[in-house]
Order: C-alpha cells, then structure tokens, then sequence
C-alpha cells in the first residue's frame, strides 16, 4: 500500500501508460483481423419468401487495414441456381469494434438479371468462421439472407465443383 501523497501520482502514471498502449492493442487487433480472416467461404442465400437456395462462393485475395478499426477485403464469388452460374467481383468492409460487415457485389456475368443495387449487411462471428448478412435491394427494399461458413480453400466457382 503507498502513501496517500503517493497514491495519486503513481495512478497517474499508470493510467497514462495505459492509455499510450491502447492505439498499439488496437492495430494488433486490426492486425489479426486482416492475417486470421478466412479467404474462403461458401453457403446458401435464399431471397425472403422464395424457397430457391443458391448456393455461393465467396474467396478474397485481398484483405487489407483501412484504419485502425475497418478493414476491407477483396475477391470474386459465384452464385449457382440450378445449373446456372453467375460469377461476380465481392468487397467487404468489417468494422473491428463490432464485427459488422457489408458486402458488395457488382460486374456479374451473364443475362444481367443478377441484382447488384444493394448490399449484404450483417455480421462476422468472433471466430471469423461465419457470416451471417441480410440482403437489401436499394431499388426495392427486397430482403435475403446469406449464410456463409469458412472452408480452407475455394476457387470462384460453383459450389458444386469444389
């Protein structure tokens, strides 16, 4: 136990150093955020009220630090219904504080039915294992959801062909 008179300069001492180490706790976890993020994932996405299950592909090539607490991860997906196939170009920003994510999708292949107005918004499990996103169309409101599990490895093809 210290002094009284001692007390309160050591708390300020130790309170400082405390806050001097934050900013470095944060970017190691951005950090392990951007090397232990999966680069592979594949699920389901179903459109609310539809019961069509595409299955989908997403992989990233790319993850990278935007900032102390977002990051931002690059790749292709494909989506597969039946035996039609759609391949697309995917970004995906991950907030660290929460694990929020959104994920964009654009330049499918194909007929140009593939819907691209909108975004996935969801979250990333604490393990980075899982993503859990609720599609939104800006156009028209229109709702799915997205499931997505981490695997190994995956190319940008059908589920089916992995």
């Amino acid at each position: 136990m210290l002094p009284g008179w001692m007390a309160r300069p050591a708390l300020t001492i130790v309170a400082a150093s405390l806050l001097l180490l934050m900013p470095a706790a944060r970017a190691a976890d951005i950090n392990e955020l951007t090397e232990k993020l999966p680069h592979a994932y594949i699920g389901e996405f179903l459109w609310d009220g539809d019961k069509t299950v595409q299955n989908v592909v997403i992989t990233f090539d790319q993850v990278h630090a935007l900032n102390e607490q977002n990051a931002e991860a690059l790749g292709c997906g494909s989506y597969e219904v039946g035996r039609r196939v759609t391949k697309i170009k995917v970004r995906m920003f991950v907030r660290l504080s929460d694990l929020e994510v959104e994920l964009f999708e654009r330049s499918p292949d194909g007929d140009g039915s593939f819907e691209t107005g909108g975004s996935h918004r969801g979250k990333l499990s604490e393990d980075f294992q899982q993503i859990d996103a609720q599609w939104t169309t800006t156009a028209t409101g229109q709702h799915g959801q997205l499931h997505l599990r981490a695997v190994a490895s995956a190319a940008c093809e059908p589920a089916a062909a992995l």
